[in-house]
């Protein structure tokens, strides 16, 4: 598909298989939707998946900063869902997105499976404590982007973010990627970590009530587990997943596995 202007931003978007079981995909900061390639492969032909390049990723446009970053990326969601009913799979910031989605269209998202979502504010809520945890954990970044040393800044996030692969061994590819994008991440977080959009609002949360899946790996950042439980605790139809050996980049690092959970949670959720 060429890019063209959905929710007034250029924006580059495909379609994966040709079945009635419909989804929409919603790929992590520094992403690009070629990260559900793996998954799309080994799911099966039972799912048409619709997925789409962030804004400020992929082959969509570049991000001008002036705009609501997850905003912009949840009304180019609605659009591409078209009215229609779908099963919303988002990672990271995009299951932000995800859960967005299903708080502001619940007739259309019939299922939820958040990989490893960073609603940040929600176990700073819990646990105010925590968030000091948090914050010493992520130091280095935080200096690296205040210095505006975006190299720092990519390296230290990818101790906690990336899929367990040392940054010496990362391809310059990936490093140029990661260092160029690092500042998108500021762009997420009034919603993520300050909560500008109000997850952590009492009952909020509650109001969902498709089914959710929520997907961890075992070598995450312990603020995954924290968010899962947070948002077991608040939504009344989860499960849990915890895919082994594995960090934050699931579809990336997992995808065989990742395929299998999803199949096995949308096929036992399956609606007319």
């Amino acid at each position: 598909m060429p890019k063209e202007a959905i929710a007034g931003f250029n924006t580059y978007w495909d379609q994966f298989g040709k079945s009635d079981r419909k989804g929409l995909l919603l790929h992590c900061t520094m992403g690009s939707m070629a990260a559900w390639r793996g998954m799309i492969e080994h799911i099966g032909p039972e799912y048409s998946w619709t997925a789409f390049d962030m804004p400020g990723h992929g082959k969509s446009d570049d991000w001008s900063f002036d705009r609501d970053f997850h905003r912009t990326g949840t009304e180019i969601g609605k659009a591409l869902m078209g009215g229609e009913p779908m099963d919303v799979v988002g990672h990271s910031f995009g299951g932000s997105i995800a859960l967005r989605l299903a708080l502001e269209m619940p007739e259309l998202v019939k299922s939820l499976t958040l990989i490893e979502p960073v609603v940040l504010s929600i176990i700073f809520q819990d646990d105010p404590h925590y968030q000091e945890k948090y914050d010493q954990d992520h130091r280095g970044y935080r200096d690296g982007i205040d210095a505006k040393d975006y190299e720092k800044a990519a390296r230290e996030f990818a101790v906690h973010w990336g899929d367990d692969v040392p940054w010496d061994d990362v391809s310059d590819k990936y490093k140029d990627m990661m260092i160029d994008k690092i500042i998108m991440i500021e762009q997420g977080e009034p919603v993520v970590y300050h909560d500008t959009y109000g997850f952590s609002q009492k009952g909020r949360l509650s109001a969902i009530k498709c089914p959710v899946l929520l997907v961890q790996g075992t070598t995450s950042h312990d603020s995954v587990g924290r968010v899962n439980d947070a948002l077991e605790r608040r939504i009344e139809h989860t499960e849990r997943v915890h895919i082994a050996g594995a960090g934050h980049m699931v579809p990336l690092s997992h995808p065989v596995e990742m395929a299998q959970v999803l199949d096995k949670f949308l096929t036992k959720n399956m609606t007319a």
